[in-house]
């Protein structure tokens, strides 16, 4: 998985990390991270694209 979320911010893999190994709600990652919750939902939605095309390309 590591593969696939090179190239993207830190933060965007810290809130992808959080929501799927540790379960986290967005409200969570939004406090750990000092952002809002819009932006742990584009953070998210930008990993999971990632990992979709990666996946798909291969």
């Amino acid at each position: 998985m590591n593969q696939r979320l090179q190239g993207l911010p830190l933060d965007v893999k810290r809130a992808f990390l959080y929501a799927q190994l540790d379960g986290m709600k967005q409200q969570e990652i939004a406090e750990k991270l000092s952002v809002s919750v819009s932006t742990v939902k584009r953070y998210l939605g930008r990993a999971a694209a990632q990992c979709y095309f990666a996946i798909s390309v291969k």
